[in-house]
Protein backbone atom coordinates (compact mmCIF):
# COMPACT_ATOMS: atom_id res chain seq x y z
CA UNK A 1 0.00 0.00 0.00
CA UNK A 2 2.00 3.35 -1.10
CA UNK A 3 1.27 6.29 1.49
CA UNK A 4 0.55 9.84 0.54
CA UNK A 5 0.38 12.87 2.21
CA UNK A 6 -2.26 16.11 1.13
CA UNK A 7 -3.02 19.24 2.95
CA UNK A 8 -6.36 18.82 0.32
CA UNK A 9 -8.16 15.57 -0.54
CA UNK A 10 -10.85 16.48 -3.54
CA UNK A 11 -13.40 13.83 -4.10
CA UNK A 12 -14.62 14.61 -7.42
CA UNK A 13 -13.35 16.63 -10.67
CA UNK A 14 -17.10 17.62 -11.22
CA UNK A 15 -17.47 22.02 -11.25
CA UNK A 16 -17.44 21.70 -7.48
CA UNK A 17 -14.30 19.54 -6.82
CA UNK A 18 -11.96 20.52 -9.86
CA UNK A 19 -12.56 24.46 -8.91
CA UNK A 20 -11.87 23.24 -4.54
CA UNK A 21 -8.41 21.89 -6.27
CA UNK A 22 -7.75 24.70 -8.33
CA UNK A 23 -8.39 27.16 -5.74
CA UNK A 24 -6.78 25.22 -2.83
CA UNK A 25 -3.39 25.17 -5.53
CA UNK A 26 -3.43 28.66 -6.32
CA UNK A 27 -3.33 29.23 -2.36
CA UNK A 28 -0.31 27.22 -1.80
CA UNK A 29 -1.84 23.86 -0.54
CA UNK A 30 -0.65 20.59 -1.54
CA UNK A 31 -3.68 19.32 -3.29
CA UNK A 32 -4.51 15.41 -4.34
CA UNK A 33 -7.51 15.55 -6.62
CA UNK A 34 -9.79 11.80 -7.38
CA UNK A 35 -11.94 11.18 -9.64
CA UNK A 36 -13.46 7.70 -10.66
CA UNK A 37 -13.51 8.64 -14.11
CA UNK A 38 -11.05 8.75 -16.83
CA UNK A 39 -11.74 12.46 -17.57
CA UNK A 40 -12.13 15.10 -15.79
CA UNK A 41 -15.03 17.51 -15.35
CA UNK A 42 -17.90 15.45 -13.96
CA UNK A 43 -21.46 14.96 -15.00
CA UNK A 44 -21.69 18.59 -16.14
CA UNK A 45 -18.86 17.61 -19.27
CA UNK A 46 -19.52 14.38 -19.95
CA UNK A 47 -23.14 13.81 -19.34
CA UNK A 48 -25.03 17.21 -18.33
CA UNK A 49 -24.14 21.14 -19.24
CA UNK A 50 -21.75 21.01 -21.84
CA UNK A 51 -23.41 18.15 -24.57
CA UNK A 52 -26.91 19.09 -23.80
CA UNK A 53 -26.05 23.12 -24.81
CA UNK A 54 -24.14 21.33 -27.80
CA UNK A 55 -27.21 19.80 -29.30
CA UNK A 56 -29.26 22.39 -28.43
CA UNK A 57 -26.97 24.64 -30.51
CA UNK A 58 -27.46 22.00 -33.31
CA UNK A 59 -31.30 22.04 -32.63
CA UNK A 60 -31.25 26.12 -33.03
CA UNK A 61 -29.88 25.71 -36.15
CA UNK A 62 -32.45 23.36 -37.38
CA UNK A 63 -34.99 25.58 -36.32
CA UNK A 64 -33.35 28.31 -37.75
CA UNK A 65 -33.19 27.45 -41.11
CA UNK A 66 -36.47 26.39 -41.11
CA UNK A 67 -37.47 29.72 -39.50
CA UNK A 68 -35.22 31.28 -42.71
CA UNK A 69 -38.51 31.13 -45.12
CA UNK A 70 -40.09 34.67 -43.87
CA UNK A 71 -36.62 35.98 -44.95
CA UNK A 72 -36.75 35.14 -48.34
CA UNK A 73 -34.67 32.55 -47.61
CA UNK A 74 -35.08 28.71 -48.64
CA UNK A 75 -33.22 25.32 -47.57
CA UNK A 76 -33.89 22.11 -47.85
CA UNK A 77 -35.18 20.30 -44.77
CA UNK A 78 -31.67 18.95 -42.87
CA UNK A 79 -30.82 16.11 -43.15
CA UNK A 80 -29.06 13.94 -40.30
CA UNK A 81 -25.64 12.36 -39.95
CA UNK A 82 -25.94 10.89 -36.35
CA UNK A 83 -22.55 9.51 -36.07
CA UNK A 84 -21.07 12.59 -37.28
CA UNK A 85 -23.06 14.70 -34.88
CA UNK A 86 -22.02 12.04 -32.34
CA UNK A 87 -18.29 12.29 -32.70
CA UNK A 88 -18.30 15.88 -33.09
CA UNK A 89 -19.84 15.95 -29.24
CA UNK A 90 -17.42 13.77 -28.53
CA UNK A 91 -14.24 15.70 -29.62
CA UNK A 92 -15.31 18.70 -28.23
CA UNK A 93 -16.04 17.10 -24.90
CA UNK A 94 -12.29 15.37 -24.98
CA UNK A 95 -11.03 18.63 -25.81
CA UNK A 96 -12.27 20.02 -22.83
CA UNK A 97 -11.64 17.10 -20.75
CA UNK A 98 -7.65 17.29 -21.95
CA UNK A 99 -7.76 21.44 -21.18
CA UNK A 100 -8.92 20.42 -17.27
CA UNK A 101 -6.79 17.81 -16.93
CA UNK A 102 -3.48 20.12 -18.28
CA UNK A 103 -3.90 23.08 -16.26
CA UNK A 104 -4.27 21.24 -13.71
CA UNK A 105 -0.99 19.92 -13.62
CA UNK A 106 0.76 23.33 -14.60
CA UNK A 107 -1.31 24.29 -11.36
CA UNK A 108 0.25 21.21 -9.53
CA UNK A 109 -2.57 19.08 -8.89
CA UNK A 110 -1.54 15.79 -8.18
CA UNK A 111 -4.62 13.68 -9.96
CA UNK A 112 -5.59 10.02 -9.01
CA UNK A 113 -7.79 7.77 -11.14
CA UNK A 114 -10.31 5.61 -8.95
CA UNK A 115 -13.26 5.35 -6.48
CA UNK A 116 -12.28 6.64 -2.65
CA UNK A 117 -13.21 5.01 0.49
CA UNK A 118 -13.03 7.04 3.80
CA UNK A 119 -11.09 4.54 5.99
CA UNK A 120 -11.76 7.74 8.95
CA UNK A 121 -12.19 11.13 9.63
CA UNK A 122 -7.94 11.66 8.48
CA UNK A 123 -7.45 8.89 5.78
CA UNK A 124 -8.94 8.24 2.39
CA UNK A 125 -8.25 5.08 0.35
CA UNK A 126 -8.06 4.46 -3.53
CA UNK A 127 -7.11 1.43 -5.05
CA UNK A 128 -3.38 0.87 -3.78
CA UNK A 129 -2.94 4.14 -2.40
CA UNK A 130 -3.67 5.75 1.32
CA UNK A 131 -3.68 9.44 1.24
CA UNK A 132 -3.95 11.23 4.85
CA UNK A 133 -5.08 14.48 4.58
CA UNK A 134 -5.58 17.53 6.46
CA UNK A 135 -8.64 18.53 5.24
CA UNK A 136 -11.02 16.02 2.53
CA UNK A 137 -13.53 18.44 0.02
CA UNK A 138 -16.59 15.79 -0.76
CA UNK A 139 -17.54 16.82 -4.74
CA UNK A 140 -18.88 13.56 -5.76
CA UNK A 141 -21.86 15.06 -7.26
CA UNK A 142 -25.48 13.48 -8.53
CA UNK A 143 -26.83 11.17 -10.61
CA UNK A 144 -30.74 10.96 -12.47
CA UNK A 145 -32.97 9.19 -10.34
CA UNK A 146 -35.27 6.68 -11.65
CA UNK A 147 -38.56 6.12 -9.29
CA UNK A 148 -38.89 2.43 -9.50
CA UNK A 149 -42.41 2.70 -10.46
CA UNK A 150 -40.89 3.62 -14.05
CA UNK A 151 -37.79 1.21 -14.26
CA UNK A 152 -38.77 -1.67 -16.47
CA UNK A 153 -36.27 -3.80 -18.11
CA UNK A 154 -34.56 -3.53 -21.23
CA UNK A 155 -32.70 -0.11 -22.46
CA UNK A 156 -35.80 1.79 -23.76
CA UNK A 157 -36.39 4.01 -20.69
CA UNK A 158 -33.25 6.43 -20.53
CA UNK A 159 -32.28 8.80 -18.07
CA UNK A 160 -30.65 11.79 -19.46
CA UNK A 161 -27.15 10.07 -19.75
CA UNK A 162 -28.20 7.68 -22.01
CA UNK A 163 -30.27 10.37 -23.88
CA UNK A 164 -27.03 12.43 -24.39
CA UNK A 165 -25.38 9.54 -25.87
CA UNK A 166 -27.31 10.29 -29.28
CA UNK A 167 -27.12 5.79 -30.08
CA UNK A 168 -30.43 6.69 -31.99
CA UNK A 169 -33.32 9.40 -32.88
CA UNK A 170 -36.84 7.22 -32.10
CA UNK A 171 -39.88 7.97 -33.72
CA UNK A 172 -42.07 8.84 -30.75
CA UNK A 173 -40.44 9.96 -27.37
CA UNK A 174 -42.40 9.94 -24.20
CA UNK A 175 -40.64 12.98 -21.87
CA UNK A 176 -41.49 12.41 -18.41
CA UNK A 177 -40.95 15.68 -16.37
CA UNK A 178 -41.30 19.25 -17.59
CA UNK A 179 -37.92 20.53 -15.65
CA UNK A 180 -35.23 21.95 -17.56
CA UNK A 181 -34.07 18.70 -18.63
CA UNK A 182 -36.93 17.35 -20.20
CA UNK A 183 -37.51 20.48 -22.00
CA UNK A 184 -34.11 21.01 -23.25
CA UNK A 185 -33.92 17.52 -24.45
CA UNK A 186 -37.09 17.39 -25.82
CA UNK A 187 -36.50 20.33 -27.80
CA UNK A 188 -33.27 18.55 -28.91
CA UNK A 189 -34.68 15.62 -29.93
CA UNK A 190 -38.08 17.24 -31.57
CA UNK A 191 -35.61 18.72 -33.67
CA UNK A 192 -33.77 16.00 -34.71
CA UNK A 193 -36.31 14.52 -35.87
CA UNK A 194 -38.35 12.66 -32.97
CA UNK A 195 -42.31 13.14 -32.41
CA UNK A 196 -41.52 13.96 -29.04
CA UNK A 197 -44.85 13.58 -25.97
CA UNK A 198 -44.00 15.67 -22.63
CA UNK A 199 -45.81 14.85 -19.68
CA UNK A 200 -45.44 16.63 -16.31
CA UNK A 201 -47.49 15.99 -13.10
CA UNK A 202 -47.73 19.81 -12.09
CA UNK A 203 -50.07 22.10 -13.85
CA UNK A 204 -47.03 24.28 -15.49
CA UNK A 205 -43.96 23.60 -17.21
CA UNK A 206 -40.39 24.70 -15.29
CA UNK A 207 -41.42 24.70 -11.69
CA UNK A 208 -39.72 27.42 -9.86
CA UNK A 209 -40.02 30.61 -12.75
CA UNK A 210 -42.55 33.00 -12.64
CA UNK A 211 -45.31 32.35 -14.89
CA UNK A 212 -45.10 35.54 -17.21
CA UNK A 213 -41.12 34.43 -18.38
CA UNK A 214 -42.59 30.73 -19.19
CA UNK A 215 -45.23 31.37 -21.42
CA UNK A 216 -43.14 31.93 -24.11
CA UNK A 217 -41.56 29.11 -23.62
CA UNK A 218 -44.72 27.25 -23.31
CA UNK A 219 -45.97 28.73 -26.42
CA UNK A 220 -42.87 27.67 -28.65
CA UNK A 221 -42.33 24.39 -27.17
CA UNK A 222 -46.50 23.62 -27.83
CA UNK A 223 -45.49 23.94 -31.76
CA UNK A 224 -42.26 22.12 -31.69
CA UNK A 225 -43.83 19.05 -29.87
CA UNK A 226 -46.35 16.45 -30.54
CA UNK A 227 -47.98 17.03 -27.23
CA UNK A 228 -47.65 18.90 -23.93
CA UNK A 229 -49.32 17.27 -21.47
CA UNK A 230 -49.77 19.16 -17.78
CA UNK A 231 -52.14 17.61 -14.71
CA UNK A 232 -50.75 14.30 -16.19
CA UNK A 233 -48.94 11.35 -14.76
CA UNK A 234 -47.59 8.34 -15.89
CA UNK A 235 -49.68 5.40 -13.93
CA UNK A 236 -47.13 2.54 -15.31
CA UNK A 237 -44.88 1.29 -18.26
CA UNK A 238 -44.95 -1.80 -19.76
CA UNK A 239 -42.25 -3.41 -22.76
CA UNK A 240 -44.07 -4.01 -25.69
CA UNK A 241 -41.98 -6.02 -28.17
CA UNK A 242 -39.56 -3.25 -29.29
CA UNK A 243 -41.63 -0.20 -27.60
CA UNK A 244 -42.93 0.82 -24.43
CA UNK A 245 -46.34 1.02 -23.28
CA UNK A 246 -47.35 4.07 -21.12
CA UNK A 247 -50.64 4.66 -18.79
CA UNK A 248 -51.44 7.91 -19.46
CA UNK A 249 -53.45 9.18 -16.40
CA UNK A 250 -54.93 13.03 -17.31
CA UNK A 251 -56.75 14.07 -14.88
CA UNK A 252 -58.46 10.49 -14.42
CA UNK A 253 -58.74 10.11 -18.16
CA UNK A 254 -56.72 6.55 -18.87
CA UNK A 255 -55.01 6.72 -22.07
CA UNK A 256 -51.97 3.91 -23.37
CA UNK A 257 -50.29 4.80 -25.92
CA UNK A 258 -47.14 3.24 -27.57
CA UNK A 259 -43.49 4.78 -27.92
CA UNK A 260 -39.78 4.25 -29.22
CA UNK A 261 -37.87 5.31 -26.05
CA UNK A 262 -38.48 7.03 -22.86
CA UNK A 263 -36.94 9.65 -21.09
CA UNK A 264 -37.27 9.91 -17.30
CA UNK A 265 -36.44 13.49 -16.21
CA UNK A 266 -37.93 13.96 -12.44
CA UNK A 267 -35.04 14.40 -10.03
CA UNK A 268 -31.58 13.50 -9.65
CA UNK A 269 -29.72 11.76 -6.09
CA UNK A 270 -26.34 12.30 -4.37
CA UNK A 271 -23.88 10.11 -5.17
CA UNK A 272 -22.53 9.42 -1.91
CA UNK A 273 -22.99 5.47 -1.31
CA UNK A 274 -19.47 4.21 -1.54
CA UNK A 275 -17.36 7.21 0.55
CA UNK A 276 -18.74 5.38 3.81
CA UNK A 277 -19.76 8.71 5.02
CA UNK A 278 -22.12 7.97 7.98
CA UNK A 279 -19.28 5.74 9.27
CA UNK A 280 -17.08 7.92 9.75
CA UNK A 281 -19.43 10.20 11.31
CA UNK A 282 -20.60 12.81 8.16
CA UNK A 283 -24.18 13.50 8.90
CA UNK A 284 -27.07 12.96 5.82
CA UNK A 285 -30.03 13.89 5.16
CA UNK A 286 -33.03 11.63 5.06
CA UNK A 287 -32.59 11.35 1.08
CA UNK A 288 -28.79 11.12 1.39
CA UNK A 289 -27.76 14.37 1.02
CA UNK A 290 -24.72 15.75 2.80
CA UNK A 291 -25.71 18.14 5.43
CA UNK A 292 -23.14 21.20 5.43
CA UNK A 293 -23.14 24.29 7.28
CA UNK A 294 -22.87 28.28 5.66
CA UNK A 295 -18.71 27.31 5.55
CA UNK A 296 -19.69 23.76 3.52
CA UNK A 297 -18.72 22.44 6.33
CA UNK A 298 -19.76 18.72 7.62
CA UNK A 299 -20.07 17.29 10.78
CA UNK A 300 -16.46 16.44 10.83
CA UNK A 301 -14.60 19.41 10.78
CA UNK A 302 -11.65 18.17 8.60
CA UNK A 303 -14.27 17.16 6.08
CA UNK A 304 -16.74 19.71 3.48
CA UNK A 305 -19.04 19.18 0.76
CA UNK A 306 -19.90 20.62 -2.31
CA UNK A 307 -22.32 20.95 -4.94
CA UNK A 308 -24.97 18.80 -6.11
CA UNK A 309 -24.23 15.95 -3.49
CA UNK A 310 -25.27 18.54 -0.63
CA UNK A 311 -28.68 19.11 -2.49
CA UNK A 312 -30.76 22.23 -3.10
CA UNK A 313 -29.84 24.40 -6.11
CA UNK A 314 -28.02 21.85 -8.40
CA UNK A 315 -25.98 23.58 -10.64
CA UNK A 316 -22.43 23.85 -11.76
CA UNK A 317 -21.71 27.46 -11.09
CA UNK A 318 -23.10 27.19 -7.79
CA UNK A 319 -21.13 23.99 -6.88
CA UNK A 320 -17.89 26.43 -7.81
CA UNK A 321 -19.40 28.93 -5.63
CA UNK A 322 -19.45 26.38 -3.17
CA UNK A 323 -15.86 25.67 -3.71
CA UNK A 324 -14.21 29.06 -2.87
CA UNK A 325 -16.87 29.34 0.23
CA UNK A 326 -14.91 25.80 1.72
CA UNK A 327 -11.45 26.77 0.32
CA UNK A 328 -11.57 30.13 1.91
CA UNK A 329 -12.84 28.29 4.82
CA UNK A 330 -9.91 25.98 5.08
CA UNK A 331 -7.26 28.69 4.16
CA UNK A 332 -9.31 31.09 7.73
CA UNK A 333 -10.05 33.59 4.87
CA UNK A 334 -13.51 35.68 6.03
CA UNK A 335 -16.58 33.92 5.10
CA UNK A 336 -19.46 36.31 3.24
CA UNK A 337 -22.67 36.82 5.87
CA UNK A 338 -25.27 35.85 3.16
CA UNK A 339 -24.78 33.20 0.30
CA UNK A 340 -23.86 35.06 -3.05
CA UNK A 341 -26.96 35.49 -5.36
CA UNK A 342 -26.68 31.92 -8.16
CA UNK A 343 -29.03 33.21 -10.89
CA UNK A 344 -30.85 30.03 -12.80
CA UNK A 345 -30.59 29.78 -16.42
CA UNK A 346 -33.12 27.21 -18.65
CA UNK A 347 -31.58 26.73 -22.35
CA UNK A 348 -34.98 26.06 -23.66
CA UNK A 349 -36.06 28.14 -26.68
CA UNK A 350 -36.33 30.90 -25.48
CA UNK A 351 -33.81 30.83 -23.15
CA UNK A 352 -35.26 31.74 -19.42
CA UNK A 353 -33.25 32.79 -16.63
CA UNK A 354 -33.20 34.68 -12.69
CA UNK A 355 -31.89 35.54 -10.44
CA UNK A 356 -32.83 37.30 -6.87
CA UNK A 357 -36.74 37.56 -5.27
CA UNK A 358 -38.75 36.12 -7.92
CA UNK A 359 -42.81 37.61 -8.31
CA UNK A 360 -43.81 34.20 -7.10
CA UNK A 361 -41.69 34.66 -4.09
CA UNK A 362 -42.32 37.82 -3.31
CA UNK A 363 -46.08 37.20 -3.30
CA UNK A 364 -46.22 34.51 -0.83
CA UNK A 365 -43.64 36.20 1.52
CA UNK A 366 -45.55 39.51 1.51
CA UNK A 367 -42.57 41.40 0.37
CA UNK A 368 -43.57 44.82 -1.06
CA UNK A 369 -42.03 45.05 -4.55
CA UNK A 370 -42.81 46.90 -7.70
CA UNK A 371 -42.93 44.70 -10.97
CA UNK A 372 -41.80 46.50 -14.11
CA UNK A 373 -41.66 44.41 -17.70
CA UNK A 374 -40.19 45.47 -20.59
CA UNK A 375 -41.90 43.49 -23.24
CA UNK A 376 -39.17 42.83 -26.37
CA UNK A 377 -41.37 43.81 -29.03
CA UNK A 378 -40.47 47.14 -28.24
CA UNK A 379 -36.81 45.96 -28.71
CA UNK A 380 -35.46 47.17 -31.86
CA UNK A 381 -32.70 44.19 -32.27
CA UNK A 382 -35.52 41.61 -30.87
CA UNK A 383 -37.68 42.94 -33.86
CA UNK A 384 -34.51 42.70 -36.46
CA UNK A 385 -34.03 39.47 -34.99
CA UNK A 386 -37.53 38.40 -35.48
CA UNK A 387 -37.65 37.38 -32.04
CA UNK A 388 -39.62 39.03 -30.29
CA UNK A 389 -40.99 36.44 -27.83
CA UNK A 390 -39.72 37.35 -24.83
CA UNK A 391 -39.34 40.17 -21.41
CA UNK A 392 -37.54 41.74 -19.33
CA UNK A 393 -38.32 42.76 -15.84
CA UNK A 394 -37.02 43.84 -12.34
CA UNK A 395 -38.56 43.66 -9.40
CA UNK A 396 -37.68 46.71 -7.26
CA UNK A 397 -38.12 47.99 -3.66
CA UNK A 398 -40.62 50.71 -3.62
CA UNK A 399 -39.41 52.42 -0.79
CA UNK A 400 -35.46 52.61 -1.44
CA UNK A 401 -35.82 51.40 -5.28
CA UNK A 402 -33.24 49.05 -5.23
CA UNK A 403 -33.73 45.90 -7.61
CA UNK A 404 -34.04 42.60 -5.75
CA UNK A 405 -34.83 40.41 -8.34
CA UNK A 406 -34.65 40.05 -11.92
CA UNK A 407 -36.30 37.35 -14.61
CA UNK A 408 -35.01 37.47 -18.38
CA UNK A 409 -37.15 35.35 -21.29
CA UNK A 410 -35.55 35.32 -24.37
CA UNK A 411 -33.07 34.72 -26.84
CA UNK A 412 -29.51 34.47 -25.01
CA UNK A 413 -31.16 35.72 -21.68
CA UNK A 414 -28.54 33.60 -19.90
CA UNK A 415 -26.13 35.62 -21.15
CA UNK A 416 -28.22 39.12 -20.08
CA UNK A 417 -28.96 38.03 -16.91
CA UNK A 418 -25.53 38.41 -15.45
CA UNK A 419 -25.71 42.00 -15.56
CA UNK A 420 -28.69 41.72 -13.29
CA UNK A 421 -26.90 39.70 -10.85
CA UNK A 422 -24.10 42.32 -10.75
CA UNK A 423 -27.06 45.08 -10.13
CA UNK A 424 -28.66 43.11 -7.29
CA UNK A 425 -25.64 42.31 -5.43
CA UNK A 426 -24.21 45.55 -6.17
CA UNK A 427 -27.63 47.14 -4.32
CA UNK A 428 -28.22 49.67 -6.97
CA UNK A 429 -31.72 51.20 -8.12
CA UNK A 430 -33.37 51.45 -10.74
CA UNK A 431 -31.82 54.99 -11.80
CA UNK A 432 -28.36 53.82 -11.36
CA UNK A 433 -29.00 50.95 -14.32
CA UNK A 434 -31.05 52.75 -15.87
CA UNK A 435 -28.44 55.54 -16.46
CA UNK A 436 -25.21 53.25 -17.71
CA UNK A 437 -24.99 53.54 -21.55
CA UNK A 438 -25.59 50.40 -23.26
CA UNK A 439 -25.03 49.99 -26.97
CA UNK A 440 -27.89 50.12 -29.69
CA UNK A 441 -29.12 48.08 -31.24
CA UNK A 442 -28.97 45.26 -28.65
CA UNK A 443 -30.95 43.20 -26.23
CA UNK A 444 -28.95 44.66 -23.45
CA UNK A 445 -31.01 47.73 -23.81
CA UNK A 446 -34.23 45.84 -22.20
CA UNK A 447 -32.40 45.78 -19.00
CA UNK A 448 -31.90 49.55 -19.21
CA UNK A 449 -35.38 50.23 -20.51
CA UNK A 450 -36.74 48.07 -18.08
CA UNK A 451 -35.07 50.23 -15.35
CA UNK A 452 -36.08 53.24 -16.82
CA UNK A 453 -39.74 52.09 -16.79
CA UNK A 454 -40.25 52.26 -13.34
CA UNK A 455 -39.54 56.16 -13.52
CA UNK A 456 -41.93 56.39 -16.52
CA UNK A 457 -38.88 57.63 -18.96
CA UNK A 458 -38.33 54.25 -21.15
CA UNK A 459 -37.99 55.83 -25.49
CA UNK A 460 -39.21 52.49 -26.32
CA UNK A 461 -42.38 51.24 -24.05
CA UNK A 462 -44.86 53.35 -22.31
CA UNK A 463 -45.25 53.47 -18.59
CA UNK A 464 -46.72 55.62 -15.82
CA UNK A 465 -44.47 58.66 -14.58
CA UNK A 466 -42.94 58.01 -11.16
CA UNK A 467 -40.91 60.60 -9.24
CA UNK A 468 -37.10 60.16 -9.17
Amino acid sequence: MENLKANVVVIGGGPGGYASASYAASCGKKVILIEKNERLGGACLNCGCIPSKALLHVAEAVYGARAAEKFGLGFSEPSLDLAKLTAWKSEMIEKLGRGMKDLGGRRGIEIIQGRATFLDQRTVKVADKRITFEHAIIATGSTPALPKSLKISGPLVMTSTEALQLQEIPKRLLVIGAGYIGMELGIVYAALGSKVTVVEVLPRILNGADSDLIRYVEEMAKRRLEKLMLNTKIAGLENCQNQVKAVIDAGGNITEELFDRVLVSTGRAPLTAELRLEEIGVRLDERGFVRTDSAKRTSVPSIYAVGDVTGGVMLAHKASCDARLAIDSIMGFPIPKSFPLIPAVVFTDPEVAWCGVTENEARSSGTPVQVIRFPWTASGRAVTMDRTDGVTKLLIDPATEKIIGAGICGKGAGELIAETVLAIEGEMTAKELGRRVHPHPTLSETVVECAEMFYGRSTSAFSRKRNG
